[in-house]
């Protein structure tokens, strides 16, 4: 029998449906807040497993013509691209636990960090921690090495800058980790900034995490403008709110929700739109409750992230070899 190595365990990833998967230590969750911290999930963890799949460039183009709204949440989402990437995640899982270990799959937050999170619910067990204990998927990233963080707190690899989706699994397998990702992706342009429709990213206000020898740092972000605005009822990102609400008038720029008060905000008054209650319907069938879709269109924090990388052609121009960029006029 083969040897478990991360080596074979990227390759059955591959194999199986992942387009890019990297491992971390735990050490290098070590200052990780309690309600983040893999040991808090699986005590014995010893390795932390992340996986990508890409975001596919034709999935917002339905977006872009203002014809299909729904192809992005399903193809950029929903089972167009976690079904595959699910698909990796088992039989990945398979492989390590064939050799003795266990692996335990965790679920994870994209954005929220512990203080902006909903309340928490009562732990379980006395003495515990609250039971919605949960990974930062793009903090794990970077510690896997896969990339780093954009201004708008999306996260960037050099094969697909801010387009892919993540899953994370736990494992008392010790596999060789990656190193951290050295290079730069973000070159702070702040387009993100000017194409957010919702105004949510600060230009000047920075969040920083120190992981090893590199800092991550990104702008700080109006979560609450961000959710509003990712829920449709933001007039300036999605039309089927006012054509729907007669009336509706919502200067997001206003607002002071928290990230909870317009979760729930967006829920309750999605029902008033039938195009977006027609998304949060999908969601509730795949078993995700029923909540409106990602009506936002990622104006600013992916599309306008993805076309500045294109045109400078970050992506082609890549050295993998040391991390550093060439720009098109160097060749």
């Amino acid at each position: 029998m083969e040897k478990l190595t991360s080596e074979l365990v990227k390759r059955v990833a591959k194999e199986n449906g992942a387009d890019l998967i990297g491992i971390a230590p735990v050490s290098r969750f070590k200052d990780a807040p309690p309600e983040t911290n893999p040991l808090n999930i699986y005590p014995k963890t010893k390795s932390i497993v992340v996986m990508a799949n890409r975001i596919l460039e034709g999935s917002y183009k339905g977006i872009q013509e203002n014809t299909d709204w729904s192809s992005y949440w399903i193809y950029g989402y929903g089972t167009g691209i976690y079904g595959t990437l699910g698909n990796a995640m088992t039989m990945t899982r398979q492989l390590v636990e064939s050799y003795g270990y266990e692996t335990v799959s965790s679920p994870g937050s994209h954005t929220i960090l512990p203080h902006e999170a909903p309340p928490g619910r009562p732990p379980v067990v006395e003495g515990k921690l609250p039971s919605n204990v949960v990974l930062h998927m793009r903090i794990s990233a970077a510690a896997a090495g896969l990339g780093e963080f954009g201004w708008s707190k999306v996260f960037l690899t050099p094969e697909f800058g801010p387009r892919q989706r993540f899953e994370i699994f736990l494992t008392d397998a010790e596999l060789e980790p990656d190193p951290l990702f050295k290079g730069r992706i973000c070159t702070k342009c702040m387009k993100c900034v000017d194409a957010c429709p919702g105004h949510a990213l600060s230009r000047t206000e920075r969040v920083s995490i120190k992981i090893e020898d590199r800092e991550f740092e990104w702008g700080a972000i109006d979560l609450g403008k961000c959710k509003l605005t990712h829920w449709g009822m933001n007039e300036l990102a999605s039309p089927f709110i006012k054509k729907d609400v007669p009336g509706w008038k919502m200067n997001i720029d206003e607002q002071t929700m928290t990230w909870f008060e317009a979760y729930n905000f967006g829920r309750a008054v999605s029902v008033r739109s039938k195009y977006i209650n027609t998304m949060a319907t999908g969601f509730e069938e795949m078993g995700q409750g029923g909540r409106p879709g990602p009506i936002c269109g990622a104006y600013g924090c992916i599309e306008t992230c993805y076309a500045v990388l294109k045109k400078n052609r970050k992506f082609r121009e890549m050295q993998k070899e040391t991390g550093v960029y060439q720009d098109a006029d160097e060749e």
